[in-house]
Order: structure tokens, then sequence, then C-alpha cells
């Protein structure tokens, strides 16, 4: 029999049934490994061009109803902003979420976030897009550890047992394999995130995402035809990719790009002028035959913005690799009204470069 525990170390899967909406289908779509593989082909590609939707779960003591909806995932997506995304030229919304195993207890599956996982693909179905779902959180992973300084939420909300608890990282592994056949055959999904920015190395446990990773990896069901992506350590940053196994058949590298950190993060009135041309990735990338940028972005008011988008755009392009950019708006004013940040609409000089890479995507799920 196989556990929870042992997917870690053996070759077990989990049964579950896939998931497929009726009358929901690709007018070119190729169901088989190898082809939906084909999107993330560097050698053939670019293919998939778009940008990145955040969501987590709401709490409603710290966030009231409004500020992220009502739950159980916020800022709410609205179909206007995916057709948005999709009139823009895109053929890719990446959906960085909340996994659909709980984060405490006994990591069980939550039925809410399986269905808005289930009704995001629909909406990108109907917008045209191909979706990749990313878990920023799951089984002993909370949101605020994206945020482990800040002090606007309480300490307790702040889960990153992740890292030393070994049933929470069978369960990451176990909630992985679950969406693959859950949602695998989903017409509109071009992969599978298995986790966002993994940190494990930043907190002292830097052979535990490496492990997680090659478990995920082995396990793998085949038949739904699915991508696995995966990320490296630090952040997804590309100079972990050592510690990480090689990438097997099924499998596409995601590497998060924003450098330099002094640039892309600023303060309003730093003034920091862009130095490079932003080939760093794919140098660092050479030799990976398939690899992509699902994030990367800047602040609206660092100077030479336009040229910043430009300059990333075109290294991705050259490396064939698939992009998204951080972060399109989700269509709810009481969010969107406060995080203006890193909103790629709200520039011009951004947008201009957006729209011209994405006329060259040449389809998306029908």
């Amino acid at each position: 029999m196989t556990t929870r525990r042992n997917l870690l170390a053996a070759g077990g899967a989990l049964a579950s049934s896939a998931f497929a909406p009726p009358g929901l289908r690709l007018a070119s779509y190729d169901p088989s490994p190898s082809g939906r593989m084909a999107l993330w082909d560097n050698g053939t590609g670019p293919h998939l061009r778009g940008a990145v939707f955040a969501q987590r779960r709401v709490y409603p003591e710290l966030d009231g109803t409004t500020f992220l909806g009502p739950g159980p995932l916020g800022a709410p997506v609205s179909q206007a902003a995916l057709d948005s995304l999709a009139e823009a030229g895109a053929n890719l919304a990446v959906w960085s979420g909340a996994g659909m195993f709980a984060e405490t207890g006994n990591f069980g599956v939550d039925p809410a976030i399986e269905d808005h996982i289930g009704r995001w693909l629909d909406m990108c179905q109907r917008a045209g897009l191909y979706t990749v779902i990313g878990f920023r959180t799951g089984p002993g992973r909370s949101a605020f550890a994206f945020h482990p300084d800040d002090d606007w939420y309480p300490r307790r909300l702040l889960n990153n047992s992740l890292w030393h608890d070994e049933e929470a990282q069978a369960a990451w592994v176990a909630m992985c394999l679950h969406a693959a056949r859950r949602f695998g055959s989903h017409p509109a999904l071009a992969g599978i995130l298995a986790m966002v920015e993994p940190n494990g190395s930043d907190l002292g446990h830097p052979s535990v995402w490496p492990a997680i990773a090659a478990a995920i990896d082995r396990n793998w069901p085949q038949a739904p035809g699915v991508p696995l992506i995966l990320s490296p350590d630090r952040w997804a940053r590309a100079e972990a990719l050592g510690a990480m196994q090689s990438a097997s058949a099924h499998t596409v590298i995601n590497v998060h790009d924003y450098a330099p950190w002094e640039y892309t993060h600023q303060g309003a009135r730093a003034g920091v002028r862009l130095n490079d041309d932003g080939n760093h990735l794919a140098q660092a990338m050479a030799g990976y035959p398939r690899w992509a940028c699902l994030e990367f972005g800047a602040a609206l008011h660092a100077p030479d913005l336009g040229r910043y988008f430009q300059t990333r755009i075109a290294a991705l392009e050259s490396a064939g690799a698939n992009w998204a950019a951080w972060r399109w708006p989700s269509g709810w004013d009481a969010y969107e009204s406060r995080e203006t940040g890193m909103n790629v609409t709200l520039s011009r000089e951004a947008m201009n470069a957006l729209r011209a890479a994405y006329r060259r995507n040449r389809g998306g799920p029908g």
C-alpha cells in the first residue's frame, strides 16, 4: 500500500479521476504527452506568452469581506480580466495560487479550492487562453511565507513547517499528483507548476525541495499528458538548479527573473537606472531544452521601464522560452485600487512592449 510518506521514496501514485468538463475541446489539441510538451520546446518556441494572476486564501479576520472579496480565494478574477489579457494578444494566463490540500491538520483535499481551480480552467478556456496552475501554498506553507519579515498580519498565520515536517512534504507530493489526475485532461491546461518559488535553502533546509521535486517527477502520472513544471530553490533562481536532478522527458524548468533586484524593486524615488541587456537568464539556462520564465517584472516607477520589458522579452524570445509578466489585474476594484505597484496595464511603456510581443502568438485553446 502506498502512503503519502513513501511517495517521497518510492514510485507509487494516488488514484484519482481526471476532470474534463463536457463539450470543451481544442480544435488542434493533441492530448498525448508529446503533444502538450511541444508547447514547451525551446527549439521551436516560444509558444506561450502571457501574464500572471496571483490569488491567496482569504482570512476574514485580516482581510474583511471587501479587500479580497468573500473568499475562499482573492482577489476574485473576473472573466473580463481574462478576456482583456486575451484581447491584448496573450495566449497564456499563469495562475499563482493556493494548493488544493489544507495547509494544516491532516492535509486533506479542500473542496472549495479544488472547485475554484476547476472554474479557473473553464474561464481560461472561454477566454481562449492556455493556463499554468502553480501552487504558492499548500501543506505546511501559507501565503505569509512570502512575507516573513512583514508586520501587517498576525504572526500565527505564518507557516513554514513544510521544510521540516515530513508529513507535509509527502502531502505536497500527493497534492501535485492529485492535481494532475483531477485536471490533467482539461484542454486549457498547459502545465502544472509544482511549487511557486521554493525557498527551503533560505530557511536552512537545502535538501528538502530537491527531494520533494524528485518525488513528484518520479511519480508523475503519464496518462493525462500534462507537463510537470519544476522551479529550482532560492525563489526559483537559475543559480540553484545545480541541486536539482536532471529533468525528465515530461518536465519543464521554470525560473523567475527579477534581476537586478535593486532596479526591479527600487523605492519610489530611488531613480536606479537599468544597466544591462537582460541576457543573463538565457546564458544561465543554456543547454536546457525545455525551460520558461513564468514570472518577471519591475516596479512601475522604475526608470527605463519600457526598455526593461523590451530587453527581457527579447532575451527570452531569442532563447525560445515561454514567458509571463508579473502581473495582470484581477478586475476586483477594492484590491486593484490599492495594489498598483506592478500592475503592467498601468504602464503605457510596459504595455507597448507586451502587446508587440503578444502579436507573435499563433493560438490558444479553441
